[in-house]
């Protein structure tokens, strides 16, 4: 029986044998998030695999994500599924440090209108708040690059439920 390790080891000699320089930046890209979640940077996969960082404040929030060959579409700019991911950790995070001790947010609505795409280095989400009822969040988002340029406004509703 083949242990995961086993696993990897083939299947990473096996990429490296056949890799071009742009396989081997997105696999070193991934490596490294893994490595820094495993060193606790990072709490969740998702934003270890896209190098997520983030400030959140009382009333609005700030993710960064760096523009890498792992989130290219086929036209080698940003998916527009990672900068709706974006736009959701800016606006979701910001909701979640907003409820009570004990409870936590879900993302019950999202919008993203795409504006424009970017080859630069980073993609930038800042989120804020629309309306803050008792059962619901309402935030808004703006998504640009590192030059300013607006890429996309998302707006986004969130249901306030128990932490489980």
């Amino acid at each position: 029986m083949t242990t995961y390790k086993e696993e990897i080891n083939q299947l990473l000699a096996a990429i490296l044998q056949e890799s071009t320089e742009e396989d081997e930046e997105v696999l070193l890209h991934l490596l490294n998030g893994l490595r820094e979640k495993q060193q606790g940077i990072h709490r969740r996969y998702i934003n270890a695999a896209l190098h997520m960082v983030g400030k959140f404040e009382p009333e609005i929030s700030e993710v960064r994500i760096p523009i890498t060959p792992v989130i290219h579409n086929t036209i080698k700019v940003p998916h527009g599924g990672i900068i709706a991911t974006i736009a959701d950790a800016a606006m979701g995070g910001l909701a979640s440090r907003s409820v009570p001790k004990g409870f936590n947010v879900v993302t019950t609505n999202m919008n993203v209108t795409y504006i424009a795409t970017t080859t630069n280095t980073e993609l930038i989400a800042h989120g804020r708040f629309v309306h803050k009822g008792r059962q619901t969040l309402v935030m808004e988002c703006d998504i640009e690059d590192e030059t300013g340029r607006k890429l996309a406004i998302a707006t986004g509703s969130f249901f306030i439920i128990r932490r489980r």
